[in-house]
């Protein structure tokens, strides 16, 4: 499903799961995603105080297949784990899509 963005793994973390999705009709809008105290992802739907030109589009697609797609904003964007020799805390970026994963 990654591709060449998994053809080197440096470590594996065992940590709960819990991912809570929040849907319009079929259609997913916000979501929040926690892997125990390493990893969280959590994103709110675009709103009109998000857009920067008038001209939105989305440059840059997921990066595996999905349905109903839907960009969002990454309230926060963490990662605290070991093995990458970095961690990280980002708010409020556009950089989010909250879909379906299938193959």
């Amino acid at each position: 499903m990654g591709g060449r963005l998994l053809a080197h793994i440096v470590r594996i973390e065992v940590a709960p799961i819990r991912l809570e999705v929040a849907y319009q009709g079929e259609h997913p809008v916000k979501a929040e995603l926690r892997a125990g105290q390493l990893a969280a992802i959590r994103t709110r739907p675009l709103t009109e105080k998000d857009h920067i030109c008038g001209n939105e589009i989305i440059y840059y697609p997921p990066l595996v297949r999905v349905s109903n797609s839907m960009p969002a904003v990454a309230e926060l964007d963490q990662y605290r784990g070991p093995g990458l020799n970095v961690s990280w805390t980002s708010r409020g970026k556009r950089s989010a899509f909250v879909g379906t994963f299938w193959r």
